[in-house]
């Protein structure tokens, strides 16, 4: 985008605070990128930034939006128009998740925050409340989603495929209990999360599992993956990892994802997924990754649709040869 075309966004967006007007305020960050930094190193980490805010960068101009500043592992950016905010993150989602697309595989994800309100405008910043808050939503958001206050959800238009799911209250650092929303961008036929919201499981209308960590259990498994060096992935590495993050969550991943190479979505025919009491484990390929905490009836009743997905879909192949 050219220079002054973010100028006149930029002044688009002064007009609409001066007129005590809301915009939209948006934090997004890459997960897993203290562990991939530790693996690779500095330079690598500097690639995979720039590669972070160029996609970014990108997708916000599209829907003239701006980049207010970038943090490293992350951005903030405003929008004048609030449906224009969520184009803009379902647009940097899917181009994440697009196959082919140029990133490393290290990239884990993106969680993504949104907020409406009127801030202070400064030269380089933004200041104000709906900013701290549209931070602090992004703090809860897991790989692959975006979330927004209840403010937001009333007052936006969403793409034409996608929805709004009530998440109910989130506790949020140095807030009051605030209502979230998720929108659901990747065509959701069916969820199964633990009972602390640590994760999920979501099976897609394209024939995929989609796999979302919560930024607070990554943040746990980078911290494991920092202390152990340069170890490799054994079984010493694995029960260190599972101590370390068993203090913070029920949901215990036996594999970090991000240090086993197993990708953020998989097609359901490399799936397989069983159920013992409130244990699933999900094998994708030879690597299973163990989760616990999940109630039994809904884990079965999960399992189920996948595997009439995963018949549906081969039956809709057959018909096509």
């Amino acid at each position: 985008m050219s220079w002054s075309t973010t100028l006149k966004n930029r002044e688009t967006i002064r007009a609409h605070i001066d007129a005590k007007e809301k915009i939209a305020v948006m934090f997004s960050d890459i997960r897993g990128f203290t562990s991939y930094t530790a693996r690779r190193g500095d330079q690598a980490a500097y690639n995979l930034s720039k590669t972070h805010d160029s996609l970014l960068r990108e997708q916000i101009d599209r829907e003239n939006g701006i980049v207010v500043k970038t943090m490293g592992d992350g951005i903030m950016a405003a929008f004048a128009d609030l449906s224009s905010a969520v184009h803009a993150a379902v647009a940097i989602h899917r181009a994440v998740r697009e196959p082919g697309a140029e990133h490393p595989k290290e990239l884990v994800d993106i969680g993504i925050g949104l907020a409406s309100g009127t801030p202070i405008m400064t030269d380089a910043d933004l200041i104000g409340h709906s900013v701290n808050l549209s931070q602090r939503v992004c703090s809860v958001a897991k790989g692959g989603q975006i979330l927004v206050t209840e403010e937001f959800a009333h007052d936006v238009t969403l793409p034409d495929d996608c929805h709004l799911l009530r998440l109910g209250k989130r506790k949020l650092k140095g807030l009051d209990n605030i209502a979230l929303y998720e929108v659901e961008w990747i065509g959701e036929l069916a969820r199964l999360s633990d009972q602390d919201d640590m994760f999920n499981l979501i099976l897609t209308e394209r024939g995929t599992l989609a796999i979302e960590l919560a930024k607070n259990i990554q943040a746990n498994i980078d911290n494991a993956v920092v202390q152990l060096g340069s170890k490799v992935m054994n079984e010493d590495f694995s029960s260190l990892l599972q101590r370390g993050i068993a203090k913070f969550t029920q949901a215990i991943v036996t594999k970090a994802l991000a240090a086993s190479g197993i990708e953020r979505e998989q097609p359901i025919d490399e799936v397989d997924i069983s159920v013992d009491d409130d244990e699933v484990t999900v094998h994708i390929g030879s690597k299973p990754i163990r989760l616990n905490g999940v109630d039994p009836s809904r884990a079965r009743a999960f399992r189920d649709k996948v595997i009439e997905a995963r018949s549906r879909l081969r039956e809709q192949r057959a018909n096509q040869t």
